[in-house]
């Protein structure tokens, strides 16, 4: 940190004065929130920017997503998920359970509901899906997991209430795609690799980064699928309302039926 300080090369680094902790010289000034194990990739809602979405990932049992509030406490390593957590060791000592007002997470998923052979797991945080080019998920927070056997929806209902309604998405590859997906042996499944990340373009699309390649989500009549709201070519697609598309989790398996992928490339493939 010194070092830093002395080549000048912190720029324009401040740390915000309303920051919680700002004036608590036992803690850092930077800190946000308290309470979480490892958050593995975190975004703001486009329409929403005080939903700040963080997947966090778990120790034994559970992962989670939770949306990050000023002085928020998550309540690890109190608690993993909504169950109490008891550490082998802690060498800070204690925290007692009344000592802290956890808020717990708004989705996750267990490791033995996902893994049943090996019980590993680690969540990817992503996005809310703000484009239309599925209009199906449009306002659905879209997750998944490290191993990339799973990918969720939730859907907030109502809006802006913190309920959110959680549904596994099957998922497949554009049959135009540029370049063919390699798929799961004895399956239609696309073979992702390790999920890394999500990412979000200027036109609300979002895109999958795993250890395969990089895929975008695409209209679901290129893979095949029927979405009740997607009209016309790909590129004639309703505005977006205020409201996610399908507020059930029906809606997102039913009429969507995957989520839809296109395989845009490989690492050292070039245009």
């Amino acid at each position: 940190e010194s070092e830093v300080t002395r080549l000048g090369l912190w720029g324009n680094y401040s740390i915000p004065s309303d920051n919680p902790y700002v004036e608590d010289k036992d803690l850092q000034r930077e800190i946000w929130a308290l309470g979480l194990q490892n958050p593995w990739r975190c975004s703001f809602d486009l329409e929403r920017p005080s939903y700040f979405m963080c997947g966090d990932v778990g120790q034994n049992d559970y992962e989670e997503v939770t949306i990050i509030t000023r002085k928020g406490n998550y309540g690890w390593r109190v608690y993993e998920g909504t169950d109490i957590y008891t550490p082998e060791k802690s060498p800070g000592g204690n925290t007692s359970i009344s000592s802290i007002n956890p808020i717990f997470p708004i989705m996750g998923y267990k490791h033995k509901d996902i893994n049943k052979n090996e019980g590993s797991a680690s969540i990817t945080g992503g996005f809310f899906y703000r484009s239309m080019t599925d209009p199906c998920l449009h306002g659905s927070y879209l997750y998944g997991d490290l191993y990339a056997h799973n990918l969720w929806a939730g859907v907030e209902t109502p809006e802006n209430s913190g309920n959110f309604t959680t549904s596994n998405i099957t998922f497949g590859c554009a049959k135009d795609s540029p370049v063919p997906c390699d798929l799961v042996p004895g399956s239609e499944q696309p073979a992702l690799g390790y999920l890394f990340s999500y990412g979000q373009d200027n036109n609300k699309d979002v895109y999958l980064l795993s250890s395969s390649g990089v895929y975008r989500i695409v209209p679901p009549s290129r893979c095949g699928y029927t979405c009740a709201y997607e009209s016309g070519t790909a590129g004639s697609t309703p505005a977006p309302t205020s409201t996610p598309r399908g507020s059930s989790s029906n809606m997102l398996m039913g009429s969507c039926k995957s989520l839809l992928l296109l395989l845009l490339l490989f690492i050292g493939l070039s245009y």
